[in-house]
């Protein structure tokens, strides 16, 4: 998206080209932010659950890593389950945000694209991702003590 804006304000740009009766059309794209962010956005919240789910996430286990498996998997699943947590409030938040979208019909600028498509898509993406938290946190509950790896990861 961005690069077609940029070479359609390149091309409208140029006088020679600008002049031809079948370019008189190029030009940048209207609303081409708008477009990007909520792509983005969407993007964003529906890779997190298949991230999570991979175990894909970046950790940082230099307190823990020479602890014994024990405190490792107790860490572990805290940790899971305080993601569970955060994943199910952050769900809960898009809606509300969404039924404040739509109250108001807040739109883009440009566009008019109505903003509550995207809440909508972090809501299924977080929804998703609460999911695989609960999973993830049962699984390892249920893992041996003596396992290398967590469940899932990548």
């Amino acid at each position: 998206m961005t690069v077609c804006s940029i070479a359609g304000r390149w091309i409208a740009s140029l006088p020679y080209l600008s002049a031809l009766p079948g370019l008189d059309w190029v030009g940048p794209v209207s609303g081409d932010y708008e477009l990007v962010e909520m792509g983005t956005a969407t993007a964003i919240f529906l890779f997190l659950p298949y991230c999570h789910l991979r175990g894909g996430h970046v950790t940082v286990d230099l307190i823990v890593m020479h602890a014994p498996r024990i405190v490792q998997r107790a860490t572990a699943v805290i940790a899971e389950v305080l993601f569970t947590l955060v994943s199910a409030i952050m769900t809960w938040r898009l809606y509300h945000g969404l039924l404040d979208k739509q109250r108001y019909m807040e739109t883009s600028m440009l566009l008019g694209i109505p903003l509550w498509w995207g809440y909508a898509a972090g809501i299924v993406g977080f929804a998703l991702l609460t999911l695989v938290c609960l999973y993830r946190s049962f699984a390892s509950l249920r893992a041996t003590p003596d396992s290398d790896t967590q469940v899932g990861d990548a």
